[in-house]
């Protein structure tokens, strides 16, 4: 291999090619041609690619080729390489190094200074080739490593601290054996991986990197590493066991020291874990930040990083807990997925359980700036809670009767309660009501839906909720509500005209029969009298003893149009003299169904209007003439006032609806146009001028959600009265959505606001929340009315495409919170009877007014998810009954087993485990006989012992072959094995011990007839691992009360009044089996609890066997 080492070589064939880079010149003709190295070089036109095995620590070299350990890229240039193994490792020429060393250090590209810098080198080990410098060896050897230890200092050499390596010949000659031989297989594999390197390099893959990589990872864990000292080996047995045991108890502590650090870490996460990235994105919003509603869905792009929907409930929030281990449901996770299982919304439906009272006002946004401003006073307790009890009656009565499919007079029922419960504004509240019933038409007295004057349940939806404003839909409501208020109004003023007579009768004078035009005689005669009928110096024209425009005037705002038609068609020759055209005007506005004249007679009245009002003298024209004109005429209104009359709110208020008319607008005349939506904006404007949290003197807001509901803004007089009295508030939309007048919003789009407004400007409600936040001040403690409450919330299930969808689901997710929350689960999910029946819960009974697809589903779904809730709380008797109610019958037994289990496990003479009973389902302390036995559950509402829970339920399964086989054997025997073992306790604790020692010998799990053969306690020792984990926990107890049985039974038949052979022989056997026992616990000592064996030691020893 060294044979032809110092003779020249075409393009340095030497392994390491050319590591120095001195060369000897060639001729310009002369191709280079490709070297010979280990890995090849590429045959790429570029600089110098310097291989050296010291990556550059020797001298530089002018570009050549070169082909180092890594087959670095060889120039295309004609030169030819010097053969030397060092390659000219002394020879100054140029450099422009480019390659990467053996180590990895990929050498940087120098200046044009430090390229240009000449080191003379002596090669020592070429003697033939002509000496390039004249200094000595020495001084060579010197100037070397000077210069080795500046470019390690310079390139920042991970491995500068290291000693340098130093190689003789004898090392070199062996490390290229090693690697450039081709004797053994494993150097022929290097030869063809060669071959992988090129196709690498060609790919731009640099070998070269990841071997340095690897050699970086080789070196950190060489340095690292360190050995561990072997540890000595006890050679007495004794002391290893004690070690033994000592460590396996300490190990034991640490991992249940690990659990429980686990769990509690676990329960901070699931249960204290704050919703920090929801309340910064609420005071970004506050603060004007970021825009409402920007939050991405996907979490990206987030700023604040909102937490994804879905990740946490409040109520259905995800539980790993010991009811999730139960391997019955088929549910798989109850707690993921549909409505049904965890919410998929951030905030509750139903809002955390409150105190009455407690602030329903701030869980709105938009609700509490108001009520923070206005400074509203909420009711008394006392008031609001009588109040709210009166009107959950009524609320239950109207779930009956939308089972039962009969009519039923909501809003009548409302206003009632609302006379009842008093109040500042009630009497406002109760005008709103009875507006509300003018304006659909209800009919307290119908029954039946088929009854044409009948209002059914949702019967104004398609009509009020038709977005197009000039559709035939909506001009029908529009219509329906001017003509409802109006006729209100009419009806108010009539009422107030017969009361004030009533209390007037002698300065009325009603005389005669009491007519309606009797009393409205009567009425302006009081008035007159009163000196307030007019303003003073006014003159009012008289047909016979009557004030004619006066009468007619107030007849028109009664509402008595046919009556008032009539009057002036009986008086139609002296009218004739005073007005010849007003029987005409009045004739056809009262014959026509919309209250309008025909063209011709409303240009002539206007005509004969403006004449009047402009050319007579002041105080020349009776002011109820003028009045009677532009109420039928419909004459001036730019104006909609009544001058020289005095009128109150109510009076301006009938006014404004009676000039309003809904008609095609394209056809009508630009000066006429006068409708709901005008009427609404002199709302607003009073609302804005009056009623605005700035204005002066603003209260009374009754007033102000009178006029609202008045004109139709159904959406905006909820949003208003709720901060004031939202008891009121609810029930007025419940009455309203109930039949069809009310615009709700998706749950999904306003989740804090009450009031928002759609794509097309039209205001909606917050209902399903608004619900369930009511339902906290009474859900605790009356859990029923809170089902009928949230029941409603399926009222807008009707509405097109995903709107009924998402109501549907909102309330399916309000119901499932309430369980969760109330753990009411006799009185909603139902209750079992004692022969195994099931008993229907209020939301079951309510099946058919919440939009379920498929009920059974839902109901199992969530009597499952609440079953595991109720186990991980500790509730077992819940969590039983829930269990059996979604026919989980195997995980009703692993339930009970664990109960037993921890109720044998308690210690005798300590207080036993006792069970939280489950709350009674009906609280009703009279009923009959019969009834009693119809609706009598399976007593789990007394039940507080384990053992009879557990008898009570096997006993049921056992009856019914249905049950019984979706039981697993070994639950089943399980149960058996901890029955018997319960009544082996109470045994014990009655020092009955004969009769436990029998019950514990039918168990089959100690060795009680082994008469010392080791075998037969051997094989019992081993059965031990087959025991279910609820049994093998207590078979230490079961040993300790064994042992204590036979020495209490030994000293029994020791210290009879006589003594007989068969007594000694009971009392060896009983000696025996104590000693076997003792040896059957040895056999298991690891398997017992710590403090076990103890005790069985010193048991024994009591007993007698040592």
């Amino acid at each position: 291999m060294f044979s032809n080492l110092n003779q020249p070589k075409p393009s340095g064939s030497s392994l390491f090619g050319n590591l120095g880079g001195a060369t000897s010149s060639a001729p310009q003709s002369q191709p280079a041609q490709t070297g010979g190295s280990l890995f090849g070089g590429l045959n790429s036109s570029q600089s110098q690619q310097s291989s050296n095995l010291f990556s550059g620590l020797g001298g530089a070299s002018k570009p050549q080729e070169s082909s180092g350990l890594f087959g670095g890229s060889a120039a295309s240039q004609p030169q030819q390489s010097s053969a030397n193994p060092f390659g000219g490792l002394g020879a100054s020429q140029p450099q422009q190094p480019s390659g990467a060393s053996l180590f990895g250090q990929t050498e940087q590209n120098q200046t044009p200074q430090l390229t240009q810098q000449q080191q003379q080198q002596q090669n020592v080990q070429q003697p033939q080739a002509p000496a390039l410098s004249s200094q000595p060896a020495y001084f060579d050897s010197l100037l070397e490593r000077g210069r080795k230890r500046t470019n390690a200092k310079s390139n920042g050499n991970q491995f500068g601290e290291l000693p340098s390596l130093q190689l003789g010949l004898g090392d070199i000659a062996r490390r290229v054996r090693e690697m450039g031989g081709n004797d053994s297989p494993e150097q022929q594999g290097k030869a063809i991986d060669s071959k992988a390197h090129y196709l690498l390099a060609a790919s731009g893959i640099s070998p070269g990197a990841a071997l340095r990589d690897l050699n970086a990872f080789k070196a950190q864990a060489t340095g690292t590493s360190t050995t561990q000292p072997a540890a000595a080996f006890d050679t007495d047995i004794e002391s290893y066991v004690a070690n033994l045991h000592a460590q396996s108890t300490l190990d034991l502590i640490a991992d249940g020291l690990e659990r429980a650090r686990r769990d509690f870490d676990v329960f901070l996460e699931e249960n204290v874990t704050m919703e920090w990235d929801a309340q910064r994105k609420r005071i970004y919003e506050h603060f004007g930040l970021v825009p409402k509603g920007s939050d991405n869905d996907n979490g990206e792009n987030n700023s604040y990083g909102a937490s994804i929907p879905g990740a946490r409930g409040s109520f259905g929030r995800s539980r790993r807990g010991r009811a999730q281990e139960l391997n019955g449901s088929k549910t798989g996770n109850p707690s993921r997925g549909s409505a049904f299982g965890t919410s998929g919304m951030q905030k509750s439906v139903i809002g955390a359980p409150g105190p009455v009272d407690s602030g329903n006002a701030t869980l709105f946004v938009d609700v509490a700036e108001k009520a923070g401003s206005s400074g509203s006073n909420l009711q008394d307790d006392r008031f609001t809670r009588d109040k709210q009890a009166k009107l959950a009656q009524k609320v239950q009565l109207l779930n009956e009767a939308r089972l039962q499919e009969r009519v039923f007079p909501i809003l009548q029922e409302f206003a009632n309660v609302e006379a009842q419960a008093g109040g500042e504004t009630t009497g406002q509240i109760i005008n709103a009501y009875k507006a509300l019933i003018e304006i659909v038409k209800e009919n307290p007295n119908a029954d039946s839906p088929s009854q044409p004057d009948a209002i059914k349940e949702r019967q104004f939806a398609d009509d009020y909720l038709d977005e197009l404003p000039n559709s035939a839909k909506a001009i029908v409501i529009r219509k329906r509500t001017i003509d409802g208020s109006r006729h209100f109004l009419e009806k108010q003023f009539y009422q107030l005209l017969e009361s004030t007579i009533a209390r007037n009768p002698r300065e009325a004078n009603l005389g005669g029969v009491p007519t309606t035009i009797n009393k409205i005689r009567a009425y302006v005669r009081l008035r007159a009298l009163r000196k307030d009928l007019v303003q003073e110096n006014t003159d009012l024209q008289m047909l016979g003893d009557d004030y004619c425009w006066a009468l007619i005037f107030y007849m028109l705002r009664s509402g008595l149009v046919k009556e008032a038609a009539q009057y002036v068609t009986s008086n139609a020759t002296p009218f004739k003299s005073i007005d010849r055209n007003f029987v005409t005007y009045i004739t056809t506005y009262a014959n026509d169904p919309d209250r309008r004249l025909t063209r011709p007679l409303q240009d002539r009245i206007n005509a004969e209007y403006q004449q009047r009002s402009r050319i007579a003298p002041e105080h020349s024209i009776d002011p109820f003439r003028m009045a009677c004109y532009k109420v039928i005429g419909r004459c001036e209104l730019s104006k909609r006032s009544l001058d020289g009359i005095g009128q109150g709110v109510e009076d301006w208020i009938w006014l404004q609806f009676d000039l309003a008319r809904e008609v095609n607008r394209v056809e009508e005349v630009a000066g006429e146009v006068f409708g709901l939506d005008e009427v609404r904006g002199v709302i607003r404007e009073i609302g804005q001028r009056h009623f605005s949290k700035d204005a002066e003197g603003a209260g009374g807001y009754g007033t102000y959600f009178f006029l609202q509901i008045l004109g139709g803004m159904f959406e905006q007089a909820i949003a208003y009265l709720y901060p004031y009295s939202y008891v009121a508030a609810v029930h007025f939309a419940i009455a309203l959505d109930f039949y069809g007048l009310l615009r709700v919003s998706d749950f999904t789009v306003s989740e804090s606001e009450l009031l928002t407004y759609n794509t097309k400007q039209l205001p909606q409600i917050n209902f399903g929340r608004m619900i369930g936040y009511y339902t906290r001040d009474f859900r605790a403690a009356n859990v029923e009315a809170a089902v009928d409450y949230l029941t409603l919330i399926c009222l807008n299930s009707d509405l097109p495409g995903q709107g009924g969808k998402s109501q549907s689901s909102l309330c399916h997710e309000a119901l499932r919170e309430l369980v969760l929350e109330t753990r009411e689960f006799a009185k909603l999910l139902g209750d079992i009877r004692s022969d195994g029946q099931r008993i229907k819960g209020a939301i079951e009974q309510r099946l058919k007014l919440i939009s379920l697809a498929d009920q059974e589903e839902f109901l199992r779904t969530v009597t499952i998810q609440a079953a595991a809730v109720a186990d991980d709380n500790g509730r077992t008797t819940d969590a039983v009954l829930l269990y059996h109610l979604a026919e989980e019958y195997d995980n009703v037994i692993v339930i009970i087993n664990r109960a037993l289990s921890e109720a044998i496990a308690v210690e005798i003479g300590q207080e036993q485990l006792r069970l939280q009973p489950l709350k009674p389902r009906d609280q009703q302390p009279v009923q009959s006989s019969q009834q009693q036995q119809d609706t009598s559950s399976l007593g789990l509402t007394s039940v507080d012992s384990p053992a009879i829970l557990a008898k009570n339920m096997i006993g049921l399964y056992n009856a019914n072959a249905l049950y019984y086989r979706k039981i697993r054997q070994i639950n089943r025997d399980a149960c058996g094995v901890l029955l018997r073992m319960s009544e082996v306790k109470e045994r014990v604790e009655a020092e009955k011990w004969a009769e436990a020692l029998d019950i514990i010998d039918t168990l089959s799990i100690l060795p009680l007839h082994a008469n010392s053969a080791v075998p037969l306690i051997r094989s019992a020792a081993q059965a031990f691992n087959t025991l279910p984990p609820v049994v093998a926990r207590n078979v230490g107890n079961l040993l300790m009360w064994t042992i204590t049985c036979c020495g209490r039974q030994r000293d029994v038949l020791r210290n009879a009044t006589y003594e007989d052979r068969t007594r000694k022989e009971m009392a060896d056997t009983l000696l025996m089996t104590t000693k076997d026992l003792m040896v059957f616990a040895g056999l298991i000592r690891y398997k017992l609890p710590p403090k076990v064996f103890e005790v069985l030691a010193r048991a024994g020893q009591d007993v007698g066997v040592y």
